[in-house]
């Protein structure tokens, strides 16, 4: 029996990527497909529903898989994350600003129509994802240091009297509390040199005990070679203390969350609550209490809250939603003819029953995602 494999979300332009460019197709070689849902369309193909599926009794999964170690499974597995991997980037070169949406690996649907029932169930995520990445790629920074260089420098430093007469225990201590606060200005100089030119980053897993930084940076292509020019310049400023790994452009993993289990409705109202609107309320009024939140919680005029920046980006993720359901709401009015014309609102309604209308979803099932897979994912990233 197979199922979906979900590679990535795009814009339902009426044009489908060349995939005959490809050459490689999908995961096992299989076509890739297109699965349309209103403005949005579904890259996928089809899988053995069985391959990744781990509550088969054992003597069935042996059967399915050959019999095959696991050597051998971890070695299917890196090669199904390098397939998704290059579908990726390949819908990454031939979206250009349209940009896209990857999903996280794994991500299975029974068939076409469940396919279409993700999407809409978790449309507002998607087109409001969709919007903030368009023209943009993930540029991935991670930096090593010398240690044992540094630890000398310091025990070396002529400014360092209390490391004389100190017993061995404390010179240790000293030694790495210095080594601790070198490291956070490295990290400081080297984010300071690159965010301007993002527009946002996200942490990653340090890997190994000589890195001090993997940070991803969201960064507008215009902007990817000015980006490249910073990266050169910490290069060239801190050889011979620092090694950097610069990779990319990749498409924008580490800022995609789909939160399957948050329907239209859920991120909705959410959103609204988080900008103090009414249960209905005009563009005018939407765009005011906007301004006005971000007025208050900025962090210029909050520079005691720690909070501020984090509340100030919940304000900027709640009115990018509201904003797109906003123009869900008012295509949808506008394609029931009422009296011979196409309705326009002048306002919009957040009530539970006005949203499920926009955004009509019928449920045939649970969707599923490969656990094992997903867990298993982290070894290679």
């Amino acid at each position: 029996m197979n199922e979906k494999f979900i590679y990535a979300v795009i814009e339902n332009d009426g044009e489908s990527p060349p995939f005959a460019e490809s050459r490689t197709g999908g995961i096992d070689g299989a076509p890739l497909e297109i699965v349309p849902y209103r403005d949005l369309a579904a890259v996928v193909s089809s899988i053995d529903a069985s391959r990744f599926d781990t509550d088969l009794p054992a003597k069935r999964m042996a059967a399915l898989s050959g019999k095959a170690s696991s050597a051998q499974k971890e070695e299917r597995l890196k090669a199904d994350m390098l397939r998704y991997q290059q579908v990726n980037l390949f819908l990454l070169e031939h979206s250009g600003c349209s940009g896209m949406v990857p999903l996280r690996f794994g991500f299975t649907a029974r068939d076409k129509e469940q396919v279409e029932e993700v999407l809409g169930r978790v449309y507002l995520q998607l087109r409001t994802l969709l919007n903030n990445l368009k023209g943009k790629v993930e540029l991935v920074i991670q930096t090593y240091w010398d240690l044992p260089k540094i630890l000398l420098e310091i025990r070396e430093a002529e400014d360092n009297p209390e490391l004389v007469g100190a017993d061995r225990v404390e010179v240790g201590r000293m030694l790495f509390e210095g080594a601790e606060v070198r490291r956070k200005k490295f990290i400081e100089a080297i984010h300071n040199n690159l965010s301007p030119l993002a527009k946002d980053f996200s942490e990653g897993p340090r890997k190994a005990e000589a890195m001090i930084l993997n940070r991803s940076y969201l960064v507008e292509r215009e902007k990817e070679p000015l980006f490249d020019e910073a990266v050169n310049f910490l290069g060239t400023k801190y050889e011979g203390y620092l090694t950097f790994r610069y990779i990319g452009p990749l498409p924008a993993y580490s800022f995609v969350n789909v939160e399957l289990n948050r329907g239209n409705f859920a991120m909705v109202d959410r959103a609204r609550k988080t900008l103090r609107l009414p249960e209905k309320a005009s563009l005018g009024e939407i765009k005011a209490s906007y301004r006005k939140l971000i007025l208050t919680f900025h962090p210029d005029r909050n520079p005691d809250s720690p909070r501020a920046e984090e509340r100030c980006k919940d304000v900027v993720g709640a009115y990018e939603i509201v904003n797109a359901y906003c123009q869900s709401f008012q295509n949808f009015w506008e394609s029931i003819p009422s009296g011979g014309e196409r309705r326009k609102q002048s306002e919009y309604s957040f009530v539970k029953e006005e949203v499920e209308k926009v955004f009509i979803v019928k449920d045939k099932g649970t969707y599923r995602t490969m656990a094992k897979v997903t867990a298993s994912e982290e070894q290679w990233n």
